[in-house]
């Protein structure tokens, strides 16, 4: 039976195509942390920002009639994002509506909690066009090892930090590589390994914050909004070959701008990143 279940979920994946309609879409955003407040207010902003740039991109606004992806799934819900501890009741939630394109992000804690989320989909047979993990770090909940993914992520985007002698400034627990499941262990897996010369608790603030613009500047962001540009491109129905080059791109631009190594991973991909000054 589970085998026959995750075939018909792996056929349910293969059959819809992004770039249609978006208007059945979601996007989920987790927090970290115990409770919310622990974390930074620049990230907890930054996931607000994220939706809302989400929804007011062009191509959204048209596929979804000026709408924009659902993600108010809970009653009382403040803020656009949602806490990690959340994450079974989004299911529940997310069960009952049967989205489609549904996109997930999730940081430090809320990593984990979205690959959790994932696996608990899956058992009911709904997709996750796009997963972004960041920093993945461990639940007293979690459904499974948070570093595997399940086979109804049709892709994976996962940074994490790789410690440096200035991670003891401020260690910090912090995340791994994934890899799948079952089956090749990096299809449709990106592993994005970046070398901050910073103490850890800024180190993994960045895996996310970084990743999504970094600072506002006075015309936009200060790094590449590698998180929006990808939630995008998987929405406009690009082709995984162009999503991973744009990311290469803009990995470069990071690597630069932050002065940093980063180790760019999937299937039959392993590249190091290097700014010109490094070498």
């Amino acid at each position: 039976m589970a085998r026959q279940s995750h075939q018909r979920a792996r056929a349910r994946r293969v059959s819809r195509k992004p770039g249609g309609s978006l208007s059945n879409g979601v996007i989920v955003v987790l927090s970290g942390g115990p409770f919310d407040e622990l974390n930074p207010r620049e990230v907890r902003d930054r996931m607000n920002q994220l939706i809302g740039d989400v929804n007011r991109d062009p191509f959204v606004v048209e596929h979804t009639n000026g709408k924009g992806l659902k993600f108010k799934l809970l009653p009382g819900q403040k803020d656009k994002y949602l806490h990690q501890t959340t994450w079974r009741k989004v299911c529940a939630k997310l069960k009952k509506l049967q989205p489609w394109p549904l996109i997930v992000v999730g940081h430090s804690n809320g990593g984990a909690a979205a690959v959790s989320l994932a696996r608990s989909l899956s058992e009911a047979e709904l997709s996750i066009d796009l997963l972004f993990s960041a920093d993945s770090v461990f639940t007293l909940d979690d459904l499974g090892d948070p570093n595997e993914v399940p086979a109804n992520v049709k892709l994976n985007i996962n940074s994490y930090v790789i410690p440096t002698e200035e991670f003891w400034i401020c260690p910090f627990p912090i995340g791994r590589r994934n890899r799948r499941e079952s089956g090749p262990a990096l299809e449709g897996v990106v592993n994005v390994g970046l070398e901050y010369h910073l103490g850890g608790c800024v180190a993994h603030r960045n895996a996310f914050y970084e990743l999504a613009g970094g600072d506002e500047t006075e015309g936009g962001y200060s790094r590449p909004h590698l998180v929006f540009n990808t939630i995008i491109a998987v929405l406009r129905g690009q082709a995984p070959a162009a999503i991973l080059e744009a990311t290469r791109l803009s990995l470069q631009e990071l690597a630069k701008k932050s002065k940093i190594r980063i180790v760019l991973e999937t299937k039959g991909l392993k590249e190091i990143i290097v700014p010109l000054a490094l070498r």
